[in-house]
């Protein structure tokens, strides 16, 4: 038996089991169908508004129905639902002249992860300061749940920047600067998606790898010999990024 037959035959068993109202069973499950579908349709909307924004209601709508069919949501959390939307647009045949649509709803999903990440207290500076100079070396530091790292060969930041509903500034993108390296983390309630230099990418890599102080510096040094530790470190504890230390003994 084929797909469809054994689709319309699946139909056909849940409709015995409903018990007719004002409106036959058939109909009913239809508009059971009808609104768990625009649910689906409309929780993708919400989780990716930018990648919406770029390619219009008709585009999108379409692409949402294609990814729901292939992806049927397994959770009643609908923020759960959408995880691989930025694989899907990668393979998906008409999204191939936007290269970097799949960036951006990686953008996308990670500011979403953000938003709904644990909270944590923040960084003890007194307990910090109580450490020895010479044991800043074997410094780890613990980031805040809600942080995400993301590089893309594209202006995927410009392009987001863009596309949100409050923007109201220039709409070119100048796509001959390279591409990012973005940081997204939350601060209360707020998430924030920052550029990062290179160097900056490969220090908060390496912390989040579990590297300690010493050598996640080094990474960033080999990668730009002016990287400013001390000030990065300051400012990624007053952003809330970093939250906890452990210190390792030699």
């Amino acid at each position: 038996m084929g797909d469809i037959d054994r689709n319309k035959a699946g139909a056909s068993d849940i409709s015995d089991a409903i018990r007719a109202g004002a409106l036959p069973a058939a109909r009913r499950l239809e508009i059971y169908r009808h609104n768990v579908w625009a649910n689906l349709r409309g929780a993708l909307g919400d989780i990716y508004p930018a990648v919406k924004a770029i390619v219009g209601d008709t585009f999108f709508n379409h692409a949402a129905d294609q990814f729901i069919r292939a992806n049927p949501s397994r959770s009643g959390d609908l923020n759960q639902f959408g995880q691989t939307w930025a694989e899907f647009l990668a393979n998906y045949p008409h999204a191939h002249e936007l290269p970097y649509l799949p960036d951006v709803a990686r953008l996308e999903w990670a500011w979403h992860q953000s938003f709904h990440a644990a909270e944590h207290t923040p960084l003890d500076l007194a307990r910090l300061a109580e450490v020895s100079p010479d044991q800043y070396g074997q410094l780890r530091f613990q980031l805040h749940s809600s942080v995400r790292l993301l590089s893309s060969p594209f202006a995927i930041y410009r392009v987001w920047e863009a596309n949100q509903s409050d923007y109201t500034g220039p709409m070119n993108v100048d796509w001959s600067a390279g591409g990012d390296y973005l940081l997204v983390h939350r601060n209360g309630v707020e998430v924030a998606v920052r550029l990062l230099t290179e160097a900056r990418y490969q220090f908060m890599t390496a912390l989040i790898a579990g590297a300690d102080l010493e050598h996640t510096a080094e990474l960033a040094m080999d990668s730009d010999s002016s990287f400013d530790l001390q000030g990065f470190l300051l400012e990624s504890v007053q952003s809330g990024v970093i939250v906890n230390f452990t210190l390792e003994q030699p």
